[in-house]
């Protein structure tokens, strides 16, 4: 198996890109609780599986005026609301991803001699959901000037159980853009499969986390349509 180098790591969440000031994904994954179901005729312990939760912690650098409302707390106020949390692991088409919805538990600075001043937050799952690995759909951040499709992501094979669409949405310049995940059996012919809520001028940033059932075909992409100007933005796709 090939090893993946930490390069290209990009970090976004509620529709902002963090990537510029976080330095470090310390940990992201998950955690399942082992629950003790020995009994008296057993000489060693039994568990079951337990709930499983969700997490990441990220150490960045200090901003003292940063726009970034989903990440800082400089104003001396947590972000409260659910934040579409997207991880992506590489710059390329089709590289990993992981996505969760999580709200921010911690936003801690700190002060080293003779170094900037830290950061570091952590995020915890709320969805009741672990965090899901997929395949990105995009290249890093993708600008469409207007209506475009992306160029399909070759899964090998059909899936039957499912997936959740990820949609992270940094600017758009005007109008109001409608972003789909489409799918297909030959990579010529798409039908959509996720509609996502449309992204306007007046709500980016904007992030989404969204579902689709039953058979999901083997080449995925996304669409984008309507009349707008240049959105940027990222997307991916995790099947069940």
């Amino acid at each position: 198996m090939a090893k993946v180098s930490g390069l290209g790591v990009r970090l976004y969440a509620a529709g902002y890109d963090l990537s510029g000031d976080v330095n470090v994904v310390d940990s992201i994954g998950y955690t399942q609780e082992l629950l003790d179901v020995t009994t008296l005729d057993l000489a060693a312990r039994a568990r079951i599986a337990g709930m499983s939760d969700s997490s990441l912690t990220v150490n960045g650098w200090f901003e003292a005026a940063s726009d970034h409302a989903a990440y800082t707390s400089n104003t001396g106020k947590m972000p409260t609301a659910d934040q579409i949390v997207f991880t992506q692991l590489g710059t390329a088409l089709g590289d990993p991803f992981c996505g969760m919805t999580a709200k921010e538990a911690t936003y801690v600075v700190n002060r080293a001699p003779g170094s900037a001043l830290a950061t570091t937050a952590t995020y915890s799952g709320t969805a009741g959901e672990q965090a899901e690995w997929g395949v990105t759909l995009t290249a890093s951040k993708t600008t469409n000037a207007s209506a475009a499709s992306g160029t399909g992501v070759d899964n090998a094979a059909s899936s039957a159980n499912g997936c959740v669409a990820y949609l992270e949405a940094m600017s758009l310049t005007s109008g109001t853009c409608v972003v789909k995940v489409q799918h297909s059996t030959d990579n010529v012919t798409f039908t959509d499969l996720i509609t996502f809520t449309s992204v306007t001028t007046a709500g980016v940033p904007f992030a989404q986390r969204s579902t689709a059932s039953g058979t999901i075909n083997r080449y995925l992409r996304v669409n984008t349509s309507g009349t707008f100007s240049t959105i940027v933005f990222v997307a991916g796709v995790a099947r069940l």
